[in-house]
């Protein structure tokens, strides 16, 4: 999503929605990118952790992803079919939607580890590149629209709130971040939000950090130092949040973050 654009609307609240659809959009675009990262970290480890981030996709799937596409398949969609411009692109978007359950299935009914991981990054490409078009194209059309009410509309869609559902890392409680017992796995979700536009990057900070389970970390990649960011993190939270820095500049703050 590139989200940095003016958005002409026919009312402040048809322009916050399209900022606020986009927020949630990122938001899932951020867990994903973590669930994957965990699901290739563990491609050839030993014990349940491939097994626990397949699952974790696999929840987010149908508690994140399927919601998220229904509700665009049956109130956004439908908006956009009266707009003219919009409506060629909605025809290629239930097309997308389509390759996007495929890439679901196989996901679940894989068993091969290495076509699995495979399965999930299509299914990050797909997402990225239907959420992209409608946060980046369609969302403004329908804000331009007039007889279309985009806020109305938006309180319908489902909320992408923070999830408690993961679990917690298996055998020592390693995960993807460091345990106490003198052992660390080094392999952990990354998230570079340097070229991410500033609009969604929290957002997109805040779904990574929501896929980290208890006692796990990531690796935040930013521009400067995020001390507002971390303030909503630890908030969102509940505390539950450990930062530790790793590099401080001057082109690149690299931090830990790691769920307590």
């Amino acid at each position: 999503m590139t989200t940095n654009d003016v958005v002409v609307a026919t009312s402040a609240a048809d322009s916050a929605a399209v900022d606020d659809v986009r927020s949630r959009y990122a938001e899932l675009l951020g867990r994903q990118a973590a669930l994957g990262a965990a699901v290739f970290a563990a491609v050839g480890s030993a014990g349940p952790a491939f097994d626990d981030a397949h699952r974790a996709v696999q929840g987010f799937i149908d508690t994140g992803v399927r919601p998220q596409l229904r509700a665009a398949v049956e109130l956004i969609y439908p908006a956009a079919v009266g707009v003219e411009r919009s409506r060629l692109l909605v025809e290629g978007l239930l097309g997308e939607t389509q390759l996007i359950e495929q890439a679901a299935a196989r996901i679940t009914r894989d068993t091969d580890r290495v076509q699995i991981a495979a399965h999930v990054e299509a299914l990050r490409v797909l997402l990225e590149a239907l959420f992209g078009k409608v946060a980046d194209l369609l969302l403004p059309a329908l804000a331009e629209t007039s007889g279309v009410s985009l806020a109305d509309l938006a309180t319908r869609l489902p909320a992408v709130g923070p999830d408690t559902s993961q679990p917690a890392p298996a055998g020592h409680g390693h995960g993807h971040g460091g345990c106490g017992c003198g052992e660390e796995n080094e392999e952990m979700p990354e998230l570079d939000v340097r070229e991410i536009p500033h609009a969604i990057r929290h957002a997109t900070v805040f779904g990574a950090f929501d896929a980290v389970p208890a006692g796990g970390s990531m690796m935040l990649v930013a521009p400067h130092d995020p001390i507002p960011l971390l303030h909503q993190l630890a908030e969102r939270s509940g505390g539950r949040i450990a930062v530790g820095y790793e590099e401080r500049g001057p082109e690149a703050w690299r931090l830990r973050l790691t769920r307590v």
